[in-house]
């Protein structure tokens, strides 16, 4: 089912040059409701100095009809950013997307959750410690968001569903199909489990190398905050990373075993270093400037996970 605001934002969508802070424009306009889809396509191309052609706007419906039909055959939602559904915490972060491709439990975007990722080759402490972090999470009442990738994001949906929690996989592609192929099975336990598979992509969309890093941010938007697991220091999980800083989010980084530390192990460069006192090189990192480490947060010992929710949970009644 697709919502009549979802599918003017889809019709937006396909206008050339046309993005989501502009829809967010155009759709925020106080008498939006009175207004026909071919009038928010002029107005979206008046705010760009650009006139719509007959053509553009034939496309623009052609692509808007062609979504909410692969929708349909795909059992899948299109909210707006309009629609009740939509997350609260993706409209509160500074990610802006007009629609959201939703497959399963649209209610789970807005049940509070955070983001367990990390790499795709954890050493068994990393395994071990996802495991326990989403389980404590989970039987905190959390859904636990991730991407669905090979490594540290498989084992947090694993155990979220083994945990009798929820879990939501941010995909980056289109619906239509599954990525990596290997994980089929899990994104079918997602679904049956209350979970849902969510992306900001059309139908047409491919996997792409770009959409990885656009697909680890939204991540972080739709959490209230990012647990990296382990990384190195140029891991993909890093995006999510900066963009939970970049909301003034809470980022928080397990500091690894010593056995690992005395091992060398490469996936866990970006934890020691941010658990570090050297500032500058934690900023270079995070890409951000000094006061967006405190919002940065270390976590040495299980005992520890009570401050970890407390410092998630601020700000969950606004």
């Amino acid at each position: 089912m697709t919502s009549d605001n979802a599918y003017n934002a889809l019709i937006l969508s396909g206008l050339k040059g046309v993005g989501p802070s502009t829809i967010e424009k155009v759709l925020g306009l106080s008498s939006y409701p009175l207004k026909t889809a071919l009038e928010l396509c002029e107005y979206a191309y008046e705010l760009r100095k650009n006139s719509l052609t007959v053509e553009q706007f034939d496309e623009a419906r052609k692509y808007a009809d062609f979504q909410v039909d692969m929708a349909s055959k795909n059992d899948t939602r299109v909210i707006s950013l309009l629609d009740a559904e939509f997350p609260k915490t993706l409209m509160a972060s500074g990610v802006r997307l007009a629609v959201l491709y939703v497959k399963g439990n649209v209610g789970a975007l807005n049940i509070p959750s955070v983001a367990v990722i990390g790499t795709r080759e954890p050493t068994p402490h990393g395994e071990e410690i996802t495991k326990r972090i989403t389980d404590w999470m989970v039987q905190q009442g959390w859904a636990i968001v991730s991407g669905l990738a090979l490594g540290c994001d498989s084992i947090a949906h694993k155990q979220a569903i083994e945990s009798g929690g929820k879990t939501i996989a941010v995909m980056a592609h289109g619906l239509q199909t599954i990525s990596p192929s290997r994980n089929k099975d899990l994104a079918t336990s997602i679904l049956s489990s209350d979970g849902a598979l969510v992306s900001e992509f059309g139908f047409d969309i491919k996997p792409a190398p770009t959409n990885f890093v656009i697909r680890d941010k939204t991540q972080s938007a739709l959490s209230r905050g990012v647990i990296m697991i382990q990384s190195d220091v140029v891991g993909g999980s890093l995006h999510a990373s900066r963009a939970a800083i970049k909301d003034l989010r809470p980022l928080i980084v397990p500091f690894p075993t010593y056995k690992d530390i005395a091992h060398s192990e490469s996936k866990i460069s970006a934890n020691l270093l941010l658990a570090s006192d050297d500032a500058i090189g934690k900023c270079n990192l995070l890409k951000c400037a000094s006061a967006g480490l405190e919002n940065l947060h270390i976590i040495r010992r299980k005992e520890e996970y009570g401050r970890m929710l407390e410092i998630l949970s601020r700000g969950l009644s606004q």
